[in-house]
């Protein structure tokens, strides 16, 4: 049985000239063709995949740049806000710190540090209330006679006798940091002076003044009484403290020694 001779196919291409020169014939095998076209088609698909993984790529970068760009602002904004933590550390460190140096003697309400900045904020309207000299208490708060010393660790302050409901004045400029009930010193009044003084008022019979109120050197903040566990007649207690620690009162307030 003889076997059918495979015909091979081919695609002509006759191309006919416009002038009278020879037709040319052009013969393709379909097999190069197909070749051909899947080449051609192999060729497009890389193209298409090399443009999308291209696009992908471009994408990312954009995207490291961007999250770089993010990592940098991050790192920069936590350098502030490890700044800030720092410099809030000091600030309630110095609170702290003049806290501790009332405690047993009021029980403060409110934030000193808030205090002392409306006190910062006032002072640019109110330049003569805190004057140098007038801020530091060197003004007797009553006038009376001595009946107990300053003695370190044990009176911390002075004791002034007078009459009660004698008006009692505040030594110098300052802030009111507390006025209340205290169990030892009845009614108590704080003042908080420029160049880290207080001065303490104890066992009047009456405060006038309220917490955060500015007051100036000479103002009555209140009446000397007897009020308090520690009292047993009336007078002032009053004591002066600077950075922290008691000083004996007249060191300072001069019309207390005569």
């Amino acid at each position: 049985m003889a076997h059918k001779k495979h015909k091979k196919k081919f695609l002509n291409i006759l191309l006919i000239p416009d002038d009278e020169s020879n037709a040319k014939n052009f013969r393709i095998r379909f097999s190069v063709l197909t070749a051909a076209l899947l080449l051609i088609i192999f060729i497009f698909v890389g193209i298409v995949i090399g443009a999308f993984t291209y696009g992908q790529l471009l994408q990312k970068a954009y995207e490291n740049i961007s999250l770089r760009q993010q990592n940098e602002q991050l790192l920069g904004q936590l350098q502030k806000v490890n700044e800030l933590t720092t410099e809030l550390d000091n600030l309630k460190g110095y609170g702290k710190k003049v806290r501790n140096s009332l405690i047993g003697y009021v029980n403060l309400q409110g934030n000193p540090d808030e205090v002392a900045s409306d006190s910062d904020e006032d002072s640019g309207s109110n330049q003569s209330l805190f004057s140098i000299f007038n801020s530091i208490p060197l003004k007797a708060p009553v006038t009376g006679f001595l009946s107990q010393d300053f003695n370190q660790n044990i009176h911390n302050g002075v004791d002034i006798v007078a009459p009660e409901g004698t008006p009692i004045v505040a030594s110098g400029n300052g802030v009111i940091l507390f006025s209340g009930w205290t169990t030892d010193g009845g009614n108590t009044i704080v003042i908080g002076h420029k160049g880290g003084y207080y001065s303490y008022y104890k066992h009047n019979l009456r405060n006038l003044v309220y917490e955060n109120q500015l007051v100036e050197q000479g103002e009555v903040i209140g009446y000397l009484g007897n009020s308090g566990q520690k009292s047993y007649g009336p007078h002032l207690h009053f004591e002066i403290w600077k950075d922290g620690a008691p000083i004996d009162p007249r060191l300072l307030v001069l019309d207390l020694n005569k």
